[in-house]
């Protein structure tokens, strides 16, 4: 299947998605205010902080705004677009994949795209929120497009080569919802607090940096278009990574004989 009907697929799936939320309104809303609110929260936190320090690794005020901004956009849209990742664990153990295996698309796809987290759009709306905050100048507004579509791109194609274990033992979940919270949670701090080998490690086998430290630095601050390349490069290795261990692990699945449709 090509990368055009692909994407096509993605995009439907999201608005059906959006659709059936969407009969619930009161909720609907309230779920995106909420996010916003919680992401708003840290706002408060690092202004009191750096209302007591100059900066931290280097970062003012407004740099570490940005790699929340950045990280938050990220999550946005992994789990706006793919929050059906977040439900593999069930979809493995308990054998619902064949409803996924009997319909004539991408199966990864298929099970990533199958639902959608409202509150994740405002995510989405923080990150743009935040560039208001700090006065960003306005490419900055463009930018910040390719910019968390690669971060979410990355993240969720982490998680699911690293879910991909749980076709293979049983509790394979433990080692994803590990790198997860890592890269969720060190993605949100300058990298100058970390030593050598811790990233060594975020570089490469959870590429936390290339989540946040990078499109900050690269996109935004000291635009370099080799690690503009370089990011779009390990964004596309992972996501073939992802593909790669799951259709391996497809391999050892056993049908649970579920009866069953999706509309």
């Amino acid at each position: 299947m090509g990368v055009k009907s692909n994407l096509k697929l993605i995009f439907s799936y999201f608005k059906l998605n959006l659709k059936k939320e969407w009969k619930y309104k009161s909720s609907f809303f309230m779920q995106i205010i909420m996010m916003i609110l919680n992401d708003a929260f840290f706002i408060i936190q690092w202004y009191i902080i750096f209302s007591l320090v100059d900066n931290i690794g280097g970062y003012g005020f407004n740099e570490t705004m940005m790699l929340w901004a950045i990280s938050a956009g990220g999550y946005g849209i992994s789990h706006a677009f793919f929050a059906g990742a977040w439900n593999l664990k069930e979809v493995i153990y308990e054998g619902r994949m064949d409803v996924f295996l009997a319909q004539p698309k991408n199966v990864l796809i298929n099970v990533c795209c199958s639902s959608t987290q409202i509150a994740a759009i405002g995510d989405i709306a923080y990150a743009y929120i935040v560039l208001v905050l700090i006065g960003a100048p306005w490419h900055w507004y463009l930018i910040m497009i390719p910019a968390m579509i690669l971060a979410g791109l990355i993240y969720v194609a982490v998680y699911v080569t690293y879910m991909s274990l749980c076709f293979y033992v049983k509790g394979g979940d433990a080692l994803a919802k590990s790198v997860e919270g890592t890269i969720n949670k060190a993605a949100q701090y300058p990298s100058a607090i970390y030593s050598f080998g811790v990233k060594a490690l975020m570089f490469t086998l959870i590429p936390t940096f290339f989540y946040s430290f990078i499109p900050i630095q690269y996109f935004f601050l000291t635009p370099n278009i080799w690690w503009i390349l370089g990011s779009v490069a390990v964004t596309a290795f992972w996501i073939f990574l992802a593909f790669f261990t799951f259709n391996r692990g497809l391999r050892k699945y056993n049908s649970g004989s579920l009866m069953g449709g999706r509309l």
